[in-house]
């Protein structure tokens, strides 16, 4: 990429960020207007922008500097996406983070730095977003067609069972249970996290067997198959 190409796109990345924080606190404000107490909603909306643009002064850095501020982050997978996501289940991994119970150099750090009030403002923010997506790489078809039986079947001669079975169909996810969407999300976060399971730095009992019992290809194959997916509505 050119210098003046990559100088459009940073030009054109920080005019939308700033559409889409404006468009988010013009959001919240109307709802403000509505609701019981308005001063609270508020607050807590501003909050909210405030963590995401700069961070705090106890170790939180800037949710944007890797997110993004519409939470689509930058693609590589390297960060999960977080727009749309189940609040319940955003806040519920930034305390895991905080309290050691999941295990990660870059965000142990961060959470610990942010307060419980300050955890659920950033976590509704995310929850509200819907961003438009990176374009996904070309997946086969033969590994298509195995992420998808891995994914709506499961593969019961290592008794897992079918991941829509908790993660809903599509991988939509369940909010209300906390229960994250997978459809949409990005293939290489995916399959690290299997790992997380697997080397035990994530917990989850729901996940230790399809973790430790599907082999590389399916853990490929169901990854592709998900960032293939269609992404939920923001619920």
């Amino acid at each position: 990429m050119t210098k003046t190409h990559s100088t459009v796109r940073t030009m054109f990345v920080v005019v939308v960020a700033g559409i889409i924080v404006a468009s988010y606190l013009a959001a919240q404000t109307t709802i403000s207007n509505k609701a019981t107490p308005n001063e609270s909603i508020s607050n807590k909306s501003q909050l909210a922008v405030r963590i995401v643009a700069e961070g705090t002064t106890r170790g939180a850095v800037a949710c944007a500097r890797c997110h993004g501020f519409d939470g689509a982050s930058d693609g590589s997978g390297a960060f999960p996406r977080l727009d749309g996501q189940s609040q319940q289940y955003l806040a519920e991994q930034l305390r895991h983070f905080a309290s050691g119970d999941r295990q990660n150099a870059l965000m142990q750090p961060i959470a610990k730095g942010l307060k419980d009030d300050e955890i659920d403002a950033v976590a509704e923010y995310y929850a509200s977003h819907h961003a438009v997506p990176f374009p996904s790489r070309p997946v086969s078809e033969r590994v298509r067609e195995l992420g998808k039986q891995v994914a709506e079947v499961g593969d019961l001669s290592v008794r897992v069972q079918a991941c829509e079975s908790c993660h809903g169909p599509n991988g939509e996810g369940e909010p209300v249970s906390g229960v994250p969407y997978l459809g949409g999300q990005y293939s290489h976060y995916l399959r690290v996290q299997i790992q997380m399971f697997r080397q035990g730095y994530r917990k989850s009992q729901q996940m230790f067997v399809p973790a430790h019992n599907l082999n590389e290809q399916d853990i490929i194959a169901v990854a592709d198959y998900f960032e293939q997916a269609s992404r939920p509505a923001v619920k």
